[in-house]
């Protein structure tokens, strides 16, 4: 019986310390089983693990860095909280700011809450960076984006986008 409960106290110490040692890209791939599913609730604890590592030491290449990022701020978002969507994105601006999503993503969140000075601001600056797109990805269409659907009958809405694609 000693044998039997040291075996089991020896496994759950090894699974213990295999769990620890997870990587970022092995969080990310599990969370993103999960978005794909549309499971956001069992993919944000998994991306916001891959991004803690990824904040102690960047491991992950840079277009897949981006994707965790912006999977996780869009989990956020599509939950409903918005506050921590912001602040995920506000990080991936603060260490890629070249790339337009993380602002158009911030554009979306002033949209959910109405915003519309500040969301048209955030567009500007997704606009801006358009070019950096990471290949095969596709710039959304803010005019049918549902995050700025309150603002589809505002004329200054309108008129700042169509600016904006000039």
């Amino acid at each position: 019986m000693k044998n039997l409960l040291l075996l089991a106290a020896c496994f759950f110490v090894f699974a213990s310390s295999a769990a620890a040692q997870k990587t970022s890209l092995q969080y990310a791939s599990e969370a993103s089983n999960y978005y794909l599913e549309g499971n956001y609730k069992k993919a944000i604890p998994l991306y916001q693990k891959a991004v803690d590592l990824e904040k102690k030491e960047r491991k992950l290449p840079k277009a897949l860095w981006i994707v965790v990022v912006d999977n996780l701020a869009m989990a956020y978002g599509i939950t409903g909280d918005i506050k921590n969507s912001m602040s995920v994105l506000e990080y991936g601006i603060s260490k890629e700011p070249a790339y337009p999503l993380c602002y158009y993503n911030m554009a979306c969140g002033y949209g959910e809450l109405g915003d519309e000075d500040k969301a048209i601001l955030w567009l500007r600056l997704a606009f801006k960076h358009k070019a950096n797109m990471i290949p095969g990805e596709r710039f959304p269409n803010p005019e049918t984006d549902s995050s700025f659907a309150k603002f589809r009958d505002s004329e200054k809405f309108r008129m700042e986008v169509d600016k904006m694609r000039k």
